[in-house]
């Protein structure tokens, strides 16, 4: 590969940050829309669970494979495709007749977001040294999250001014810019592998068993995860996945090397990437229903009530990703998950009271400090402590673990937060000697929450009661996942402490195949 001019590279972080943030922002921007077109299309209440459901379940199913597609056949190339995918797919979103081809067109977005996410580091991988990687992954680290944070406000104006048809073709722009970027100012990251060939095998096992492995945990998430079909969705899809782990180490070309994994720091930055990722997507999921169904909070002041966070990440990512060069990536990432853990245990504590400032703000304030921090260190991490031959497979790999990571969460803290609500509820109502027949129509409402209805031919002495009771247990349970959250957090600081061995300007910037 012939030199890449510092010009050259803006624009190639510019294309990476303009395309990442389209997937990212189509990830978030949809639900503050969905009751306008569930009205526009006449849709059910399951279809829109689908149009959000279908865009997480083939995205974490094909994101493995798209980042080692890269690595074969040319990360701009990869990347150029995905763009042009989700240009196409999201104009058929806007123009979309029915749910149906809506619901469709999702997923073809889906797959275009999937070879442009794990394609995007790898590019930054590529045509940066390892000395300004940090500073670069830390910009895109930045902005995506301002994306991200941005799409439910974007959303929201859209819908309210223009058409909700608008939050997909606003991104029409922006994959048109992408690709002038890519066809006139920005060479190829690497050459396309000339040596093997593609791991059709592994590619297919890999997304069967993630595919059916999603689809458990979507489905957990509304069945519960005790669920017959659940667990055997998610047997069969960790078996076909055990087949995917055989194969790789039985190939010449895995798409997934198991050499990956040879690297201490490579497996520790993964591990970390478990514990922030599983913890923060149970915290966004329940903590909206205690600022809202407890609370209080409009849906507008919710979304506002999170602002700190993405505001922190956009702003220091940049800078936490420059310490590297001084500090190394260790003491980055044991700062900054337990900063974030200190957060996530103040919200446990003091995230029972209805004052913003003073039970909610501390500790929205030290989880993004914490994750600002640590998330561009982190993705440098991962992408530095492998042969840049294999940055795509490392990108693919580590988002795939974030994203399972995420729904494992919803999955099994939801579940734990519903059973923790109900037996606290449960213990309540019989202290308080509630009728029994109340009581048993009172259980029918605990997977609902805070939202829990009560019967209507109770006196308003014993509703009082019961209120009380249904928002007591909830508060019980929120901080009890918190309390969780906060510990798992914490853990990702003890692993970076002992596994984590990365510093650009000293030999350990090499990948390490031991420790």
């Amino acid at each position: 590969m012939s030199k890449i001019s510092s010009t050259q590279k803006r624009w190639a972080l510019a294309a990476t940050i303009i395309g990442s943030s389209m997937a990212f922002i189509n990830g978030s921007v949809v639900n503050v829309a969905l009751p306008a077109i569930q009205h526009a299309l006449d849709a059910t209440v399951a279809d829109m669970q689908w149009v959000i459901s279908i865009y997480t379940f083939i995205l974490g199913t094909l994101i493995l494979t798209g980042g080692s597609a890269g690595d074969y056949y040319g990360r701009k190339r990869v990347f150029g495709t995905g763009v042009f995918i989700f240009l196409l797919t999201t104009i058929w979103c806007g123009l979309a007749p029915d749910v149906y081809q809506l619901i469709v067109a999702r997923g073809g977005q889906a797959i275009g977001g999937a070879l442009m996410i794990p394609g995007s580091l790898a590019i930054l991988t590529d045509l940066y040294e390892k000395e300004n990687r940090g500073k670069a992954i830390g910009t895109w680290s930045g902005f995506t999250a301002l994306a991200t944070a941005a799409g439910p406000l974007l959303g929201g104006i859209l819908v309210d001014q223009l058409s909700w048809r608008f939050i997909f073709l606003i991104s029409v722009p922006m994959a048109i810019a992408v690709l002038i970027i890519l066809a006139v100012r920005m060479p190829e990251s690497k050459t396309a592998n000339e040596s093997g060939k593609p791991d059709w095998k592994g590619a297919l096992l890999a997304t069967l068993g993630l595919g059916l492995i999603c689809y458990g945990l979507i489905e957990a998430s509304k069945l519960g995860i005790d669920n017959a079909v659940v667990l055997s969705t998610l047997g069969v899809g960790l078996l076909v996945f055990w087949c995917f782990v055989w194969v790789e180490t039985n190939i010449e070309d895995p798409m997934m090397p198991p050499s990956l994994f040879q690297s201490k720091t490579f497996t520790g930055a993964n591990l970390v990437t478990v514990c922030f990722y599983f913890s923060l997507a149970g915290v966004f999921f329940l903590l909206p229903f205690n600022l809202i169904q407890v609370q209080g909070y409009s849906a507008t002041a919710a979304g506002a009530a999170f602002i700190p966070f993405p505001l922190l990440i956009g702003g220091l990512s940049r800078w936490s990703g420059g310490l590297i060069v001084r500090f190394g990536a260790r003491p980055l990432l044991v700062v900054g998950p337990i900063l974030s853990s200190l957060g996530l245990l103040l919200l446990g504590i003091y995230g029972t009271g209805s004052s913003y400032w003073y039970s909610f703000f501390p500790g929205i304030f030290f989880l993004g400090l914490g994750m600002a921090i640590s998330f561009a260190p982190l993705n440098t991490t991962v992408m530095s402590s492998v042969d840049r031959s294999d940055a795509g497979k490392a990108s693919g790999v580590n988002k795939a673990v974030s994203r399972l990571s995420g729904m494992l969460s919803v999955a099994l803290l939801g579940a734990l937060a519903i059973t923790i609500f109900g037996q606290q509820l449960t213990s309540d109502m019989k202290q308080k000697k509630i009728p029994n027949e109340i009581q048993q129509k009172m259980r029918t409402e605990i997977p609902n929450l805070a939202k829990a209805d009560i019967p209507k031919e109770v006196s308003a002495e014993v509703n009082k009661e019961l209120k009380k009771g249904v928002k007591d247990s909830f508060l019980y349970s929120f901080s009890m996942i918190m309390y969780i959250a906060a510990g798992l957090v914490f853990m990702g600081a003890f692993v970076s402490a002992v596994m984590i061995r990365f510093r650009p300007s000293s030999t350990e910037s090499l990948p390490d195949k031991g420790g």
